[in-house]
């Protein structure tokens, strides 16, 4: 197949693009943006995530779908990991469908939340900072996870993959991973060059037999202009979040910590919903007198509230789904609007939601059942709807 070349002017300066596997896939995966990161100017926004686009939660299956079916396992059990934050619902999806595909399934994602002694730790390479960790895995995740044959790890897009180099080689050097044979570095957009993918292979222990799965694939350059002044916020939450360690949390498991913080199995059966998500997804009304309706998940408590947006678009409702991120974005190119929400366990740092849809009703769901910060994106929602019909019609809106 022939490459396809192409040019994106952002903001922040030039994207120069050559797509060399589904060109045709671009507008439908893909828009742009430039971050508030004088370090990395530009971002590949995906219209299929349901992060920084409000994406209809059937479409989002269909691509969760696709990527599983794409994955040719060795073995019965896989191990799926999904990267944090932007990847844990992604993850999520990918899992649920290999475990109805294939066979039994244990998914469990990265996190930037601090868990008690931390099983894996992933660190800057030359700060040695922590940038994100796993918690152990369960008693029963374990056991499963101790028979798997294949190591499934997802992120949204890969440009050097040498995170998912030193999280592959941590993991496998762990005693419950010693029959993983095959890894499968999953993306919906693979922006390795030839040279970074012989990098990534070579950082990888040599007896694992490596695939890579993707969508779209291609590489790109970027070309910053010098007249664009990127300052990142200061108010921008950079550090580890500590509410599932703070004394007065609730006793019972949390929402988030059920949804595959310490390993979730994912087989044949569904998915058990959160007492608190259940209750609220069954006081829902009916498709005709609800109107339409946005999901927010926040941070990476995105799949059991992307399982409610599911639910709904199957029971008849018109609904979208998306979810708040720490990462700084600015306005223009694919970004059209902005909220601005406190931080998880930080209410001097903020999290932001873009994009959003505010001719639909807002539910929003925290995952550490503390409801000011779900009511605090919901508000946030319908102050900027106010505010979008407030303005005259000459000027951009959402």
């Amino acid at each position: 197949m022939t490459a396809q070349t192409l040019t994106q002017h952002i903001a922040a300066g030039r994207l120069d693009l050559t797509l060399t596997e589904s060109a045709e896939r671009l507008d439908e995966l893909l828009t742009f943006a430039s971050r508030l990161n004088p370090r990395r100017g530009y971002l590949f926004v995906s219209r299929v995530l349901g992060k920084h686009v409000p994406v209809d939660p059937m479409t989002m299956d269909r691509i969760h779908a696709e990527l599983a079916e794409k994955i040719e396992l060795v073995g019965e059990r896989a191990y799926v990991v999904g990267m944090a934050e932007t990847a844990v619902g992604l993850g999520a999806g990918v899992a649920r469908h290999i475990g109805h595909l294939h066979c039994d399934c244990i998914y469990q994602h990265t996190t930037r939340f601090l868990v008690p002694e931390p099983w894996i730790r992933i660190r800057e390479a030359h700060s040695h900072a922590d940038t994100m960790h796993m918690a152990h895995l369960s008693q029963e995740a374990a056991v499963v996870v101790a028979g798997a044959s294949d190591l499934v790890l997802v992120d949204d897009e890969i440009s050097t993959g040498l995170t998912l180099a030193q999280l592959a080689s941590a993991l496998v050097d762990q005693a419950v991973l010693t029959n993983v044979t095959r890894l499968h570095i999953v993306s919906l957009v693979s922006w390795l060059t030839d040279e970074a993918r012989a990098r990534l292979l070579e950082a990888l222990p040599a007896h694992l037999d490596v695939r890579f799965v993707q969508l779209m694939a291609g590489t790109f350059t970027f070309t910053p202009d010098a007249d664009h002044d990127a300052v990142l916020p200061e108010d921008v939450d950079t550090d580890f979040c500590d509410v599932l360690m703070q004394e007065d949390r609730a006793a019972h498991p949390l929402p988030l910590e059920q949804d595959g913080l310490f390993g979730k199995r994912m087989g044949h059966a569904p998915d058990p919903m959160p007492e608190a998500l259940r209750s609220r997804l069954e006081q829902v009304g009916d498709p005709a007198t609800t109107g339409p309706l946005v999901i927010y998940g926040m941070g990476e408590f995105l799949d059991a509230p992307f399982r409610v947006a599911l639910a709904l678009s199957k029971a008849g409702h018109d609904v979208r789904f998306q979810s708040s991120t720490r990462s700084p974005i600015a306005l223009g190119d694919g970004i059209a609007s902005h909220l601005e929400i406190p931080a998880l366990g930080q209410p001097k740092k903020r999290h932001f939601l873009y994009n959003a849809d505010v001719c639909r009703h807002p539910m929003a769901f925290d995952g550490v059942e503390t409801p000011r910060y779900s009511i605090a994106l919901q508000e946030a929602h319908v102050a900027h709807g106010r505010q979008a019909h407030a303005t005259p019609a000459t000027e951009e809106t959402v």
